[in-house]
C-alpha cells in the first residue's frame, strides 16, 4: 500500500468518525425540529404533510410568552453585567499585581466548575442572609455569578496577548488612564468583551439546575417551563418552543465565534 493511498484511507476514516459523532450529536436536534412541524396532538415526526399549528399555540400561550419574556431580560441584564464585571476583573488581574492572585483567578473559576446545585444552594442561602427576595434581582445577580467567568476567561486571555507598548505610547502622550482604555485597550479587546458577553446571554438563557432555586412564581424562565410542562404531559408546542430556543443559541454561538476570530 504506497503512502498516498494510506493517507486517503486515514483522511477518509476521519471524515467517517466526524460525521458518525456530529451525527450522533445533531440526531436528537433534528427530531425535535421535524416532531415540532407535526399535524397530530403528540410529538411525531410528520407523515402526512407539515404544519404549523404548534407555533401558533406557542404564540397564543402565554404562560410560555410571559417565560420567554423573562428568559430574554434575565439573559441581557445578566450578560450586560457579566461583561462589565468580567471586564474589569480580567483587567485587574492582568495588569495588576497582589498577593495570591493566581489562586483568586482559580477561585473566579469555581462556578463553572462546581455543580449548578452547589452554586444555586450557596446562592439561595447567601440572599436570604442578605434579605434578597427571589424573582429579577436573584436571578439576575445569580446569572451574573454562573456567566462571568467566561467573560473573565476571554478579556484575560486577549489582555494577556495584548501590546502594552500601545498603552505606554497613550501615557506619554498625557491621556490618563481611562482615556487610554477607552481609545486604546477597550476598542482593542471588545471583540472578546463582546464573545464574552453572547457567551454569557447563551449560557443564562439555557441554565436550568440552579434556576429552579432563584425563580418565584411570576419569574419563571422557559427551561424550568419547559421542565414543568414535561412533568404533565408532552406536547409538540414544547418542540416548537424548542426550535425557537436552538435558533437563539445558535445565533448567539456562531455570532460569538466570529466576534473571537475578528
Amino acid at each position: 500500500m504506497t503512502q498516498t493511498t494510506t493517507a486517503r484511507l486515514e483522511g477518509l476514516t476521519l471524515r467517517v468518525m466526524v460525521t458518525v459523532v456530529f451525527g450522533f450529536l445533531l440526531l436528537p436536534v433534528v427530531i425535535v425540529v421535524l416532531t415540532s412541524f407535526t399535524t397530530q396532538s403528540f410529538p411525531a415526526i410528520p407523515q402526512e404533510g407539515v404544519s404549523l399549528t404548534w407555533y401558533a399555540e406557542l404564540l397564543a400561550d402565554q404562560k410560555l410568552l410571559d417565560a420567554l419574556t423573562v428568559s430574554l431580560i434575565v439573559a441581557t441584564a445578566s450578560a450586560v453585567l457579566s461583561a462589565i464585571v468580567g471586564t474589569i476583573a480580567a483587567v485587574g488581574f492582568v495588569r495588576g499585581e497582589f498577593p495570591y492572585k493566581e489562586q483568586i483567578s482559580t477561585a473566579m473559576l469555581l462556578p463553572i466548575i462546581i455543580s449548578p446545585v452547589i452554586t444555586g444552594i450557596a446562592l439561595v442561602r447567601y440572599f436570604s442572609t442578605v434579605g434578597l427576595s427571589s424573582g429579577y434581582p436573584a436571578l439576575v445577580l445569580g446569572h451574573t455569578v454562573l456567566s462571568l467567568p467566561y467573560v473573565f476567561l476571554l478579556v484575560r486571555s486577549e489582555l494577556l496577548t495584548f501590546d502594552q507598548d500601545l498603552e505606554r505610547a497613550s501615557r506619554i502622550l498625557g491621556a490618563d488612564p481611562v482615556t487610554t482604555f477607552r481609545h486604546v485597550t477597550g476598542p482593542i479587546i471588545s471583540p472578546a468583551i463582546l464573545a464574552g458577553g453572547f457567551i454569557a446571554f447563551v449560557v443564562s438563557f439555557g441554565e436550568f439546575t440552579a434556576t429552579q432555586f432563584l425563580i418565584s412564581p411570576d419569574t419563571s424562565t422557559v427551561p424550568v417551563v419547559i421542565y414543568t410542562m414535561l412533568r404533565t404531559g408532552l406536547t409538540p408546542t414544547i418542540n416548537a418552543l424548542s426550535v425557537v430556543l436552538i435558533v437563539v443559541m445558535l445565533l448567539l454561538a456562531l455570532s460569538s465565534r466570529q466576534l473571537s476570530s475578528s
